[in-house]
């Protein structure tokens, strides 16, 4: 009997060796079209266009096989274009059109057109959540016209446009928003969002390249507002995710006259959004801390004597304070969207009071009085000590 179940055992492993092996259902990287980039406008009759940067290896670099590239006129990518119902139809005639399997595991970038964000994006993000390769962590974009314009440039400095804006998401001062940020704000208490907003411009030689020229919000997955660089800035600082800026301010003598611009470059920023609510009247305080280094003087002010310190930085801290509460009430006025996550705050403080009043948010928040409160340290004051007048 001990003899049978050995004969039983060791048949059952072998048996479970050709199971074992991971290559049976594998794909080669030469049968995969691999999309690093994806765009979406708006088509005609109420369909989607759907653009996709599709990564072609150079032929001559021994790499293997790739696609014909010269449609694009780059030896790196090809677009390739289809259309569709929704997303997810645009997606398989896509499929009809490429030789190799569509693989969005490696997708860096998705831009939505801006007529097709002002109708709505959420039905199509949809697809990209629902899609097990795409990634979350891919960076969102609205263009000013169409989107699939900003796939096709031909970058001289990176490999590719998908690349180019992927670099600049990530910088210190890029407004980086991936797809699990907008989703996380599309589906928050304030249902709405600030999207880097990005369009063609022209350089030297007749280049065209990708740049961000501003902020785009998005309330309900709509496109509502759009609006320039510095408004960004301003936002990112109230939200939170601006940690390094640059502040250039006049330097104003004891007798309130301006005596030149100094710029100073503040680090380690920390924001702090307080609520209140006072008899019925909801109110917000920003409070901005953190160290400043001078980048460039001016003025006539001596930022070597620590006694000039103290009225220089009541300066700047007063420059700070008034572009928050400005950008704080543009958007509180035009846009009408909460993009600063004060929704939340009030939620974490006062939770009886929000549940009851939620409904009412849009209309709270478009009365809501914005205080500000900036408190950074000029704590270096540069290599070149005194100015040079």
């Amino acid at each position: 009997m001990k003899r049978i179940g050995k004969l039983i055992r060791t048949a059952i492993l072998l048996l479970m060796i050709p199971l074992l092996g991971g290559c049976w259902d594998r794909t080669e990287v030469n049968d995969l079209a691999l999309i690093m980039a994806a765009s979406l406008d708006a088509g005609k009759n109420g369909t989607i266009e759907l653009s996709v940067q599709v990564f072609t290896p150079n032929q001559t670099s021994g790499g293997g096989s790739g696609i014909n590239s010269s449609d694009s006129g780059s030896d790196t990518f090809i677009v390739q274009s289809a259309s569709g119902t929704d997303f997810a139809d645009a997606s398989s005639r896509l499929q009809e059109l490429l030789p190799r399997k569509v693989f969005w595991g490696h997708g860096e970038v998705f831009v939505f057109g801006e007529q097709l964000a002002k109708k709505g994006i959420i039905d199509q993000m949809d697809f990209l959540f629902r899609h097990p390769q795409p990634r979350e962590r891919a960076y969102v974009f609205i263009s000013k016209g169409k989107a699939k314009d900003i796939l096709s440039m031909n970058t001289r400095i990176e490999r590719d446009s998908a690349e180019t804006l992927r670099e600049m998401a990530t910088l210190s001062v890029g407004t980086g928003v991936s797809l699990r940020d907008l989703n996380d704000m599309l589906t928050g208490r304030a249902k709405a969002a600030m999207v880097p907003l990005i369009e063609k411009k022209e350089g030297p030689g007749g280049n065209v390249f990708p740049y961000i020229s501003g902020a785009a919000v998005l309330k309900g997955g709509k496109l509502t507002a759009q609006f320039s660089d510095m408004l960004k800035r301003e936002t990112q600082l109230i939200r939170g995710e601006l940690k390094v800026f640059n502040v250039t301010f006049p330097v104003k003598e004891n007798k309130g006259r301006e005596d030149g611009l100094m710029s100073v470059r503040v680090v380690k920023c920390r924001t702090k959004l307080i609520p209140r609510i006072d008899r019925n009247r909801w109110s917000v305080t920003v409070r901005v801390e953190g160290e400043g280094g001078v980048l460039q003087n001016a003025s006539r002010a001596n930022v070597m004597k620590p006694a000039e310190l103290p009225r220089l930085e009541a300066q700047l801290n007063q420059e700070i304070g008034q572009r928050i509460e400005s950008a704080f009430r543009l958007i509180q006025r035009e846009a009408k969207a909460d993009v600063f996550g004060v929704a939340d705050a009030f939620w974490r403080k006062y939770p009886k009071q929000w549940t009851k009043e939620q409904k009412r948010w849009n209309e709270i928040f478009s009365e809501i009085d914005i205080h500000a409160e900036a408190n950074v340290k000029i704590l270096w004051p540069g290599f070149s000590g005194k100015s040079f007048k």
